[in-house]
Formats: structure tokens, C-alpha cells, sequence
């Protein structure tokens, strides 16, 4: 779900037990509801937008070839086989879910026995076949048991290894990016998200690891990024020189890497980008090369 959708499930339904409906409907049955979920191209319309590329010498944007950048995603569910469109804990009973009230991290999440529409959900709790709250020590049978599985899908890791083509040598050769150069080298790595209400018309998110002379950085806050896909929220870069980033705790599947950058300078030289590279992250390490061939 998380591969194709790129977020987690969602409480959309309001039939008694079928708040996971997400992940065991089908495409179909949400087609009145939300077209967007179908599985299909979707865009990132930004535009020429100036992305953390600010230096002493001014703004740098993307090439507004990259306007708009497409990514297939979509419903390929349904991802769990129920009878009666309704999910039963081992003991026939309702989940509980674990819900969040802003669908951020920083929000407060709560379990709820029949949370409000439209919020996000982190996982799920059964209260054992007594199917109640227990405050004290009870049966095995009878425990509460809670499944949280935000962090679950989140197990990939990104390695970006940039180069750049050195003409001082014939032949030319490519060697790893240094500080001679460029100052300023930004990783962008998008990922789908698509929202089950239809108030996005820019269902393609990003991530942008900045490195700028030696400062090390990363904007995926909500507020610079709205509605960017919590479950990549707390993606850590980690810079060797300006190399080389290794970005942590991605979401599986199919994300597009674009890698751009400058020598600072009046005016700014060197300035170069890379092709819009395709990459199907699986769990584990994923090692990509990435080559600054364009000019800016």
C-alpha cells in the first residue's frame, strides 16, 4: 500500500469495522470516490521554483524541464482478503486504531475505537478476547495487544553517488564530486502520495538533501512542504565530502532522483544537473550513481 500510495492508510469509511477499508477494497470501489486512486501517471507541477538554491550570487532553479515530473502510482490493492467488508481481530472483535490528529509526527496520537474520517493510520490494537482495556495483569488471551506500524515500510536507504566529468584529461573521465567543482549540491528524491480527497493537484512529493560548503541539510518540514508524506518524515542525510549522501528510512518503491548544483561565484559557474533517474527501492541498501552531465 505504502509502495503504491505512498502514505498510509486513511479512515475513510464509516461502516461499523471497516475503518481499514484502504487496504482490503478495491480500486473500484473507490473509483466514485476518489478518481486519483487509480493506478496512473502523476505530476509534479512546481514549476521553475527556486528549491533551497539560494547563494551569494542569487537564486538557482530547476530546469523547467523537469515541470512536470511524472511518476506512476496508484491502487494495486486490495492488499488483505476479508469476508463481509469487515477486518476481525483474533477473537472476532473491532480493532482499535492508532490515529493521528494532524497526520504529522508531531501530532498526538491517540487509540480510538471509532476515529474521526480522514486521519492517517499509525496501527492497530486488540483488547484480547474480553475485548476491553485491562489495567492489571490478565490472561494471555485476554492482553492488549497494540500492532504499530508506522515504521514497518520505512527500512530503505538511499546511497547517491555523484560524479562529474573532468575535460582537463583526454580522454575525459568521471570522477567523484568534490569542492573544486561545486559549493552547493542539492539531492532531490521524489516519491507518489496521493490523497484520498482529492485536494492535491500535486500528487508527487519530495525530498531535498542540501549540502552547502560543508552545512548539512534537509527540508521535509510540513510547513515548507505541505502535505508531504508523513512516513518520510524523519529521513536523515548523511553527507561523505559532497560526494556522496546516504538518505535513511525511505518508503518502498518506485522514486525518481534528481541530483543539481553550482560553483559559487559571481557569476555562479559550473552549473549542472543530472538525468531524471528511475530508481524501485526495495528494503535494505540501495546504491545508485548519479552523473552531472547537463548544463544548467
Amino acid at each position: 500500500f505504502i509502495s503504491d500510495m505512498g502514505r498510509l492508510p486513511y479512515v475513510i469509511n464509516t461502516m461499523s469495522g471497516a475503518y481499514l477499508a484502504e487496504v482490503f477494497y478495491s480500486a473500484d470501489d473507490f473509483a466514485s470516490y476518489d478518481s486519483s486512486m487509480m493506478f496512473g501517471q502523476r505530476n509534479y507541477s512546481n514549476g521553475n521554483t527556486d528549491w533551497g538554491g539560494f547563494s551569494s550570487a542569487g537564486t538557482f532553479n530547476f530546469p523547467s524541464s523537469l515541470s512536470p515530473l511524472k511518476l506512476s502510482c496508484g491502487w494495486r490493492g486490495p492488499y488483505m482478503s476479508v469476508s463481509n467488508n469487515k477486518f476481525y481481530d483474533a477473537w472476532g472483535n473491532d480493532w482499535n486504531i492508532y490515529s493521528s490528529s494532524d497526520n504529522t509526527w508531531n501530532g498526538t496520537m491517540t487509540w480510538q475505537a471509532t476515529p474521526a474520517l480522514g486521519k492517517s493510520i499509525f496501527g492497530i490494537k486488540t483488547l484480547g478476547k474480553n475485548n476491553q482495556v485491562d489495567t492489571g495483569s490478565v490472561e494471555w488471551f485476554n492482553e492488549d495487544l497494540p500492532f504499530k506500524f508506522e515504521k514497518n515500510n520505512v527500512s530503505c536507504e538511499l546511497n547517491v553517488q555523484i560524479f562529474y566529468k573532468d575535460t582537463s584529461v583526454t580522454p575525459a573521465v568521471y570522477l567523484p564530486l568534490d569542492e573544486t567543482f561545486m559549493d552547493y549540491v542539492r539531492v532531490a528524491v521524489f516519491s507518489p502520495y496521493i490523497t484520498p480527497d482529492s485536494n492535491s493537484n500535486d500528487n508527487v512529493k519530495r525530498i531535498l538533501a542540501l549540502n552547502d560548503n560543508g552545512s548539512y541539510d534537509i527540508r521535509i518540514t510540513p510547513s515548507e512542504d505541505a502535505g508531504y508524506p508523513h512516513i518520510e518524515d524523519d529521513v536523515a542525510p548523511y553527507w561523505t565530502g559532497v560526494h556522496s549522501v546516504l538518505l535513511k528510512n525511505l518508503s518502498p518503491g518506485i522514486r525518481k532522483i534528481y541530483v543539481y548544483g553550482f560553483k559559487d561565484g559571481s557569476p555562479v559557474s559550473n552549473k549542472f544537473g543530472s538525468d531524471v533517474l528511475t530508481v524501485d527501492l526495495k528494503n535494505g541498501t540501495n546504491v545508485v550513481n548519479v552523473y552531472l552531465t547537463k548544463g544548467l
